[in-house]
């Protein structure tokens, strides 16, 4: 197997290790390095084109500027904390209902979607001045 293969190996064992939903290009970049390995950007960025390609792996639509991505798999949407940075999946029932709604009052028969829905986690909002201010009254 040639180095871009092991590349694309490598990008897909830590995607489906766990411990984290979606990966930004730097982060896998960073991770195959604490690996062993030396990529450069584009050799990271070619990997996961070719992993997106054979449907292994889905961009996220994090409008950040940096792409992001996760194991394919079933679909869900996404909570973003606008404080650190964090990406959650979610199961969100009520997006299946508001497409069916759709194509009821409209005749359009929706194929797909993508929801992101962003704010502040929880972990940021008790370790915010103003939760802890309203912790001690």
């Amino acid at each position: 197997m040639g180095r871009r293969g092991v590349i694309a190996e490598q990008v897909l064992d830590l995607m489906r290790a766990g411990g984290r939903h979606c990966w930004s290009l730097d982060d896998l970049k960073d991770a195959l390095v604490r690996r062993g390995l030396e990529p450069d950007p584009s050799s990271v960025f070619r990997a996961v084109v070719r992993l997106e390609d054979a449907g292994q792996v889905v961009r996220v639509p994090i409008d950040d500027r940096r792409g992001h991505y996760e194991v394919a798999g079933e679909h869900h949407e996404h909570l973003i904390c606008e404080a650190c940075g964090g990406i959650e999946p979610i199961d969100c029932s009520v997006v299946a209902s508001l497409v069916e709604k759709v194509r009821a009052t409209s005749g359009f028969a929706v194929t797909g979607h993508q929801v992101v829905l962003s704010g502040t986690c929880e972990r940021c909002l008790d370790a915010s001045p103003r939760a802890s201010a309203a912790g001690a009254r």
